[in-house]
């Protein structure tokens, strides 16, 4: 059982995170110091934090060293997440989502019902966020939807929970489509248990 003293200082440690997790977030909502700043900052602060607060065991075994730290910033699937990212604003930029979902809007205008459209636009969102990141898939299909509820007389309500379901759902039917699969694959593989 655990002792009061170390009870206390469990909940002081878990505070002080929970303290500094809302300090980075005000860093990069205003933007005072470069995002590459705060994040080296953050990294420094658990460091030093962890080093004079260390999380012990009841023998007294630090459970949290310096290097279990900085192997959470280098978890290979954090950096998977990353790269999905910068793949995803690549495509956004270029347009090339964009042309592809206005080509399926001018051709589905002439070759299929409301109904058909709307349920080609789900699925073009559904494996699309299989692949990419569901957030920007969302935003570039808000307008689509949008001018597709309007063109057929449907509520825009209506046509926007199904996007906004469908993008999650295709975001979990594959390993890189969410990064909540990639985060418990890679807890998964740290456990030595069977991965996704």
């Amino acid at each position: 059982m655990m002792g009061t003293e170390a009870f206390s200082g469990a909940v002081f440690q878990m505070w002080a995170v929970f303290a500094l997790i809302l300090g980075a977030l005000v860093f990069y909502v205003f933007e005072r110091a470069a995002m590459e700043v705060t994040s080296l900052g953050i990294i420094a602060v658990l460091l030093l934090f962890f080093h004079f607060f260390p999380v012990v065991d009841a023998d007294g075994a630090v459970l949290l060293p310096p290097l279990r730290i900085l192997q959470g910033f280098a978890n290979p699937a954090l950096i998977t997440v990353l790269a999905l990212l910068v793949l995803g604003q690549g495509m956004i930029r270029t347009g090339v989502l964009e042309r592809g979902a206005v080509w399926m809007l001018q051709w589905s205008q002439g070759h299929l019902p409301a109904t058909g459209a709307i349920f080609l636009s789900l699925g073009t969102v559904a494996v699309v966020s299989a692949f990419l990141n569901n957030t920007p898939v969302v935003v570039i299909f808000i307008p689509i939807m949008q001018v597709l509820a309007a063109r057929f007389g449907r509520s825009v309500s209506k046509i926007m929970m199904p996007l906004s379901f469908v993008a999650i759902l295709g975001g979990m039917t594959t390993l890189i489509g969410s990064s909540t699969n990639l985060l418990v694959n890679s807890a998964l593989i740290e456990l030595q248990v069977t991965p996704f």
